[in-house]
């Protein structure tokens, strides 16, 4: 008789979430992934970079050796006249 009464006198501890504690985890979820988000692609950014500057080389190699020529042919052409 008596553990009845101490169970009924016992208070009931439930678990409140308030929608303020939400909004704030939702918030921490979301600059979380933001930041996830911003490092795979810095990744990715700096895994391709190395390829494109090689290719940026070429095309500046490929250009200068055209103004080189150009410039011979050019060069050519006055000490002809």
């Amino acid at each position: 008789m008596n553990s009845n009464l101490l169970a009924a006198a016992e208070p009931v501890r439930r678990m409140v979430v308030s929608l303020g504690g939400v909004l704030v985890l939702l918030v921490f979820v979301f600059f979380v992934c933001l930041i996830i988000i911003g490092l795979i692609r810095l990744v990715r950014f700096l895994g391709s970079a190395n390829k494109e500057m090689k290719l940026t080389r070429m095309e500046v190699g490929k250009l200068a050796e055209e103004v080189h020529l150009l410039r011979q042919e050019l060069k050519g052409g006055k000490d002809s006249n």
